[in-house]
């Protein structure tokens, strides 16, 4: 709903009701005594209040409108895993060849922000859904690499929850599942070539230069995306380059539709269908220095999900957005949270300082695939530029405040101390 629907609903209320309960209030304060006259008042504010619900169940009966915080700094610690560090205020590193690739989102104008459920939509594996998605993709795949008709392994995993074949296809490893809620498709060199980890894709080698800009590096690709659509069956619309958290030993590319889903616009990756590319850090060789930035060790992931994607991140209220100043206070008091590291990475990380920070958009948070469904949360992203690389990589800090209203920030860190540096 709205921000202000809520409130013009209350304010276009039929003014000769207004009337009529001022009136009511006015002769119980000539008539009445004070007790009497509390227990009117009292029932002309429940009145009130049942008319405003009705008028706001006119407006809209799908989403509520938050008006204060419903969660607590504990709360908030718990979306970012013990894995990413959470519990600490420390930050995460992201590496990028120019400022323009942080991909910082414009800020929104609106007041409320909404939030969203991660709720799994299961769906039970099937047997002949399974083997059409295999028939489609597992032919193509192999002339593509080309082989020949694999001998591969089929087993299925948890009375049924999964379907998972795996096998060879010359020296490259591939995997075909069906879970729950996707199916996917995995391939990649099988890491026991004598370090020729190339994966060449229709004749043409699946590889990145590290010193390119993100156009330059899906430019390069361009072939080989169309030969992957051609593959797998699909299409997408748009792309996105990410570097690694880490440092500049890794790099991902996803192909998807940003459309498809809200949150596409505020993640580093996809929440829908999508086809990634992960490459690793070659093992440099100390005599040829191109080999220290050429990315040829790749494995290409595609999924697909079974569910509606909608429903899988559902739109579940809106909350009241706190003002950018208000969230400078609390990242300045160090009521902040990490990101993507471990806390021993963490405690290791040098003291930065985010006054006079460079960036400042508006991300989700939450666990990608948690057991669970989990609340997905609108932070602010705090960037401030570190230091640049050898390759020309530029080095930023970024550290989150949650971007709504939250209670316990005192209590949370107090008790966290030990976690904090």
């Amino acid at each position: 709903m709205k921000e202000n629907e809520f409130l013009d609903g209350v304010s276009n209320i039929d003014s000769d009701i207004v009337e009529r309960f001022v009136s009511m209030d006015n002769r119980l304060k000539r008539k009445a005594s004070k007790r009497i006259i509390w227990v009117r008042v009292g029932a002309l504010a429940a009145s009130f209040a049942l008319i405003a619900s009705v008028v706001l169940s006119v407006i809209s009966n799908i989403v509520p409108t938050w008006n204060t915080a419903h969660y607590s700094a504990s709360d908030i610690a718990k979306l970012f895993p013990p894995s990413w560090g959470g519990e600490t205020n420390a930050y995460e590193e992201v590496y990028v060849s120019d400022e323009k690739y942080l991909y910082i989102n414009e800020m929104p104008d609106s007041e409320y922000l909404p939030i969203y459920k991660y709720a799994i939509q299961t769906k039970k594996v099937n047997e002949k859904e399974y083997k059409e998605f295999s028939g489609s993709v597992l032919p193509r795949l192999i002339d593509a690499l080309g082989g020949v008709a694999p001998e591969y392994k089929r087993k299925d995993v948890n009375d049924g929850d999964e379907i998972y074949s795996f096998g060879n296809i010359g020296k490259y490893h591939f995997s075909i599942e069906q879970n729950e809620t996707t199916s996917k498709v995995n391939f990649g060199d099988d890491n026991s070539n004598d370090g020729d980890s190339t994966v060449i894709l229709d004749g043409e080698t699946v590889q990145i230069d590290q010193r390119m800009s993100d156009e330059e590096i899906l430019e390069s690709l361009e072939s080989v995306k169309n030969k992957l659509f051609d593959i797998l069956g699909v299409s997408f619309k748009n792309a996105k380059v990410v570097r690694s958290f880490y440092s500049t030993d890794r790099i991902s590319i996803y192909f998807y539709n940003e459309d498809a889903h809200p949150l596409n616009k505020y993640q580093d990756y996809p929440v829908s269908d999508e086809i990634h590319l992960l490459f690793d850090a070659p093992d440099a060789d100390p005599d040829d220095p191109e080999s220290s930035y050429i990315f040829t060790d790749v494995n290409i992931y595609y999924t697909k999900y079974r569910n509606d994607i909608l429903k899988e991140y559902d739109h579940i209220a809106n909350a009241k957005r706190i003002s950018l100043k208000k969230a400078e206070e609390l990242l300045y008091k160090g009521y902040v949270f990490g990101g993507h590291n471990c806390p021993i990475c963490m405690k290791a990380q040098d003291k930065i300082s985010f006054d006079g920070y460079d960036f400042v958009d508006i991300e989700y948070i939450y666990e990608r695939f948690p057991d669970t469904s989990t609340d997905v949360i609108p932070f602010y992203a705090f960037y401030k530029k570190i230091e640049a690389t050898r390759y020309g990589i530029i080095v930023y800090a970024k550290t989150y405040v949650p971007a709504i209203q939250i209670s316990g920030y005192e209590e949370y860190f107090e008790s966290q101390a030990a976690n904090h540096r």
